[in-house]
């Protein structure tokens, strides 16, 4: 049995074959804006390190506590350009000065102009000595 087919079938087909696996978004869509990837450990008395990345393609990110008693708002490596993580990078960062025994609450955030994200807040003991390296200070 022949069938006949037609030009607009034909037509219909090629465009499938041609922008069958590609995704097209509407003009404008952006991929979405979400929070660092980051990890916090106490590195040595009195200090907090963060290890932050961005995993966007714009904006940047960086490390945030809350410290003392009063839950004072305090940013990572003083919020110098080095402790900022420009999209697709990682960064190493830290907070100096803690009261060695106490806890702290810590997150990250990135921003591009209005958009934000921030992670989870999570909380950190400040190490009241040096973690041991297993070297026995040899």
């Amino acid at each position: 049995m022949n069938r006949r087919i037609t030009g607009a079938f034909l037509a219909a087909s090629a465009a499938v074959v041609a922008f069958g696996p590609v995704a097209i978004a509407p003009a404008g869509a952006a991929t979405p804006f979400v929070a660092p990837e980051i990890t916090f450990a106490g590195t040595a008395a009195g200090t907090v390190t963060a290890t932050l990345h961005n995993p966007n393609d714009r904006g940047q990110c960086w490390a945030e506590a809350g410290v003392g008693p009063d839950n004072n708002h305090v940013f990572f490596g003083d919020s110098a350009p080095e402790s900022l993580a420009d999209p697709g990078e990682t960064v190493t960062t830290s907070l100096d000065g803690l009261e060695p025994g106490t806890t702290i609450t810590a997150r990250g955030g990135c921003v591009n102009g209005a958009e934000f994200a921030f992670s989870e807040l999570v909380t950190v003991d400040v190490p009241t000595a040096m973690p041991s390296t297993g070297s026995f200070g040899l």
